[in-house]
């Protein structure tokens, strides 16, 4: 018998939700935080600027990821998890500003669950980031439509449906994306996740220092 491992690509998600554009990204082709809906990388318009409105508070369009089963592993794939690893958080890594903050939508009342139970989401609750382009994002946790539709219709949220990232600091604290078999059969994408970055005042201007984001599953 032989076994065969899978192979897997990171995507980003944009567009409108039923016809939404799927973008693999990679150690050369990351992500970039705009005000806008956007999965190219090296462009300087739509900036995020220092502060602009929702209480001293500005923030990027949210990003969506999600990973692609491009071949599937003799048996199956299990348990995706996400984190980013961090010397110090990014308020003061990226120099944000008091409140500034990177998040991660949350489903679960606690740190602890997050890192247990799936907080990510299937495609068909993808919701396009929306706000004022060039302005601000809406936020994760927002207030009426100006939220994301899934995490603010979960039943007991963290924050309001979000956290910060730096509660998922390296792979033995790990956000869990999708837990269980990831794909049911051979190929296709896994659950959905959101992430923010929020901008205060006080933050300082000008482009950060690029960050790994890794997920990780096992393969059985």
């Amino acid at each position: 018998m032989i076994y065969i491992a899978a192979t897997v690509q990171i995507e980003q998600i944009t567009g409108t939700a039923g016809s939404e554009t799927y973008t693999y990204k990679d150690t050369t082709s990351g992500t970039r935080y705009y005000t806008t809906d956007s999965a190219v990388v090296g462009a300087t318009t739509n900036p995020i600027p220092i502060p602009t409105t929702d209480a001293g508070k500005s923030g990027s369009y949210w990003v969506t990821h999600c990973i692609n089963v491009t071949a599937a592993p003799t048996a199956y794939i299990k348990n995706l998890r996400y984190y980013q690893t961090w010397t110090t958080s990014p308020y003061d890594d990226w120099t944000l500003g008091t409140g500034g903050d990177l998040l991660i939508g949350v489903s679960s009342a606690t740190v602890a669950d997050a890192k247990v139970f799936t907080q990510g989401f299937v495609s068909g609750s993808y919701d396009q980031a929306d706000g004022v382009q060039g302005t601000y994002g809406y936020h994760i946790s927002g207030k009426g439509a100006e939220n994301h539709s899934y995490y603010s219709g979960c039943s007991a949220p963290m924050s309001g449906g979000a956290s910060t990232i730096t509660d998922f600091s390296d792979v033995d604290n790990a956000y869990m994306v999708q837990s269980g078999q990831v794909v049911a059969v051979g190929t296709g994408r896994s659950y959905c996740i959101v992430t923010q970055v929020i901008v205060a005042s006080g933050a300082t201007q000008g482009d950060k220092t690029d960050k790994n984001a890794t997920f990780v599953f096992s393969e059985v």
